[in-house]
């Protein structure tokens, strides 16, 4: 892989804190105490010995130091059992390394490496050392990690706090608008019993229109605000609706609505039956009278079945996108899960959709 100077520029940043720390460490032991001892070693002998400690500074913070448990009983042994290896290995390994390099030549050091007690127990105390600036750096990290997490969590609270403040806003004005909503269609439908008063003797087709219009969209605003409703309600406002259009194209649609009397005393979410006749009304050929449009409902041992039919109308100036029956399987979902299904299908130039409810007690 090959590293770019964009890629180190990165990693310096990233780790800019441990290149200071270690720059202003490695000085102070280097520097100011060469200083004060009149004595310094050869630049090698540094290099050799620093790489070895910081190798042992974060292999000990990481990976000795958690694997010790320290937040357990087990630490207790662990730790020591962990550190006394950590000092056996290094000593052997660096000792091993710096007497081969030594005696070959290939680096020359102040003390000259030999095997003695002296030598182990001087190279104990560094090992130490640095075991326990390992042990503080882990417990550093520790604290800025479960600082973080304090944090997060805040800040998960605070947005909690920001959220239900941002719901109850919606609520007041929610609640506003449904006040709002209950005064307007209020004055609407006065105003269309109006109209269809001074309009039933001398125009009684508009009449009858506004008549159908005003029970549908009362039908829509008072049952869209309850979980269930009757279908015997729906399929009144779907015969005002097929009235409607009837009215509309001076009786030239073609419809069939068939149902059972069972169907009628069943209670369903509202305006899923409404859906799939607009739909019908929206995007089909109606015109035809040897092949008119058909709504049926069936209700056979506790499932209800809905079924539309109608010719697809080649003439719409827009596509249909089917976002009226895309709602109906959104709230299908959501009330009654995998116990309702939606299916649409097309056969010779005709558009079916079928709809089936298990309502069957459970």
């Amino acid at each position: 892989m090959k590293i770019t100077s964009s890629d180190l520029i990165n990693f310096l940043r990233k780790y800019k804190i441990h290149f200071i720390g270690w720059s202003i460490f490695i000085f102070y032991e280097v520097v100011i105490m060469g200083l004060i001892r009149k004595q310094f070693a050869p630049f090698g002998n540094y290099a050799f010995f620093y790489f070895f400690n910081i190798i042992l500074f974060y292999f000990h913070a990481h990976f000795v130091m958690p694997a010790a448990k320290m937040k357990t009983v087990q630490a207790l042994w662990r730790l020591p059992l962990f550190m006394a290896i950590e000092v056996v290995v290094y000593i052997t390994i660096t000792l091993n390394i710096t007497y081969f390099l030594h005696r070959n030549g290939y680096m020359t050091f102040a003390n000259p490496p030999y095997f003695g007690m002296d030598a182990y127990v001087g190279m104990s105390y560094r090992v130490i050392y640095f075991i326990l600036f390992g042990s503080a750096y882990y417990y550093i990290l520790g604290y800025f990690q479960e600082r973080k997490l304090v944090e997060e969590k805040e800040k998960e609270r605070l947005f909690v706090i920001i959220e239900n403040q941002r719901i109850y806003a919606d609520l007041i004005k929610s609640q506003h608008a449904h006040l709002k909503a209950q005064i307007n269609p209020h004055f609407l439908f006065n105003t269309l019993n109006f109209i269809y008063t001074s309009t039933r003797k001398t125009a009684p087709d508009a009449a009858e229109a506004i008549l159908a219009l005003s029970e549908m969209m009362r039908y829509s605003i008072e049952e869209m605000s309850n979980s269930n409703t009757p279908l015997i309600g729906e399929l009144e406002q779907v015969e005002n609706l097929i009235k409607l259009h009837k009215i509309k194209s001076h009786q030239q649609l073609y419809i069939n609505m068939e149902y059972e009397e069972e169907v009628t005393e069943l209670e369903i979410i509202p305006l899923l039956v409404m859906t799939l006749a607009e739909n019908m009304f929206k995007h089909g050929d109606l015109l035809q009278e040897t092949q008119p449009a058909s709504l049926k409902l069936k209700y056979r041992k506790g499932l209800l079945q809905v079924e539309t039919r109608n010719l697809i109308n080649k003439t719409q100036l827009h596509p249909s996108h089917h976002i009226g029956l895309d709602n109906v399987k959104k709230r299908l979902k959501a009330t009654y899960g995998d116990r309702a299904a939606l299916q649409t299908s097309k056969q010779d130039e005709q558009f079916l959709v079928s709809l089936e409810i298990d309502l069957a007690p459970h």
